[in-house]
């Protein structure tokens, strides 16, 4: 069962690098300091950054609360983002996140397990 849906768009300018710290779990923190170039690290942490927004949002829905490092956003080996959080077992959290020049977009949708 559907608890929450959230959206969230980020002007990818308007984020500054060093709130890095602040966004992303350790695990986040350590594949965004392997980046070489600096436009996909920002393109990644804005990512991050919308896609968090998106949960936040969604799990406020479902009465849930959580803060930005409380989340870890991976990819799997085909490259597509999913939360990896023992704090959400009795959830599904499922999310999208996608870039354009200038934006970075993310949806998620929270699903009850039970």
């Amino acid at each position: 069962m559907i608890k929450g849906i959230g959206t969230d768009i980020v002007e990818n300018i308007r984020v500054n690098q060093s709130l890095a710290r602040r966004v992303l779990s350790d695990n986040e923190l350590k594949a965004f300091e392997q980046l070489k170039l600096e436009q996909r690290k920002q393109e990644f942490l804005c990512g991050r950054f919308a896609a968090k927004e998106a949960i936040i949002k969604a799990c406020s829905q479902a009465n849930i609360e959580v803060f930005m490092r409380d989340i870890t956003i991976l990819n799997d080996q085909l490259n597509r983002p999913f939360v990896a959080n023992p704090k959400f077992e009795s959830y599904q959290i499922l999310v999208s996140i996608s870039h354009e020049k200038d934006y970075s977009i993310a949806f998620a949708i929270i699903e009850s397990l039970e």
